[in-house]
């Protein structure tokens, strides 16, 4: 597994850091640097010296994002930053970047973003978004979910909406479902079912991801939709595949969700979303499968990619045109 997996960022106070990490990155002594640019961290003010698997110190300046150099004695530096950006009024909202590709570059971090809904934003969230610079935001909901999940995002960013259906067939699927299920097991199954949907029958709707990716975004390129788990949590591992990063490393990426979704307290909003009757925790655990983060549900996906083309490269290239000069390009622009 890549060594960023290996490693956590938290902000304990408003400028004040603890990051820690294991043996699987490093054992000796880090040096520690921190600034605004990932590309562009200078090395003259340590903000800690000779740490040992975790460091808490205050962070200069305290940008609304700050990113830091880990320097080990004789180990590869590497440059890490808090996982989740901060949204009250969001859900699941999360920094793409870090990860390792295939070739040895990593991920660009501020240039990939991915997120749930994001309809209740307060002012605070909303400087928090505008000092990410996102200047693109694919949204895979639908019109029947913007309706209700609606905000007006800072900065204006364009907005392709790539509209992918919630579920199977049409946008009614899971209300007629969890009508009619027995039970839990049922849902797990659909939602096994949806994923494999999503590569089959609505690979097309991603296209609008690759060609803004391929404009080049002036800022960075952030992938909606309502929970971020499922269409979003698709798209990326689709985006991460072309950049060349291993599925082991994908699937970490999908399964932060079930630590960054805030799944119980989006049990209201699910159970109005489809119209669910079923009284108490016999409704709660219905939906459950919907809410949960599962890695069975990503292997769905690439099960089908596999079945039905052989490998993600193959995938790529006959569904959005991703030749040798494409991947190379979206390399250049998305790694370093």
């Amino acid at each position: 597994m890549d060594t960023i997996t290996h490693v956590e960022v938290t902000r304990v106070a408003a400028e004040r850091y603890q990051i820690s990490w294991d043996e699987c990155f490093t054992t000796e002594p880090v040096i520690i640097f921190a600034g605004a640019d990932p590309l562009a961290i200078e090395r003259a003010n340590p903000c800690i010296e000779g740490a040992h698997q975790q460091a808490t110190f205050a962070a200069p300046d305290a940008p609304t994002r700050c990113y830091f150099l880990l320097v080990p004695a004789t180990d590869e530096p590497l440059i890490v930053a808090e996982r989740p950006v901060e949204m009250h009024g969001g859900v699941n909202f999360r920094d793409v970047g870090g990860y390792r590709t295939e070739d040895g570059r990593r991920v660009r971090w501020g240039r990939l973003f991915r997120s749930g809904h994001m309809s209740k934003l307060t002012a605070a969230d909303k400087q928090t978004f505008a000092a990410l610079n996102i200047s693109t935001v694919c949204d895979f909901r639908i019109d029947e979910e913007r309706a209700h999940e609606n905000t007006e995002l800072p900065g204006a960013p364009a907005v392709h909406t790539l509209d992918i259906m919630p579920g199977i067939g049409d946008a009614h699927f899971f209300h007629r479902l969890f009508a009619s299920a027995d039970g839990p097991s049922e849902v797990v199954d659909a939602v096994h079912q949806m994923l494999e949907t999503l590569v089959r029958e609505a690979a097309p709707c991603y296209a609008g991801l690759f060609e803004a990716l391929l404009e080049d975004p002036s800022g960075a390129l952030l992938m909606n939709c309502s929970a971020g788990k499922e269409r979003t949590g698709v798209g990326t591992a689709l985006v991460l595949s072309a950049l060349g990063v291993p599925r082991e490393t994908i699937g970490y990426d999908f399964m932060l969700s079930g630590t960054f979704f805030p799944a119980a307290a989006e049990v209201p909003r699910v159970l109005e979303k489809y119209a669910v009757t079923r009284p108490g925790e016999t409704g709660r655990a219905l939906i459950w499968p919907l809410l949960d983060t599962r890695l069975s549900y990503l292997e769905a996906a690439f099960a089908a990619i596999d079945a039905d083309f052989g490998s993600s490269a193959e995938f790529l290239r006959q569904n959005y045109g991703l030749d040798a000069h494409a991947v190379k390009r979206l390399r250049d622009l998305y790694t370093n």
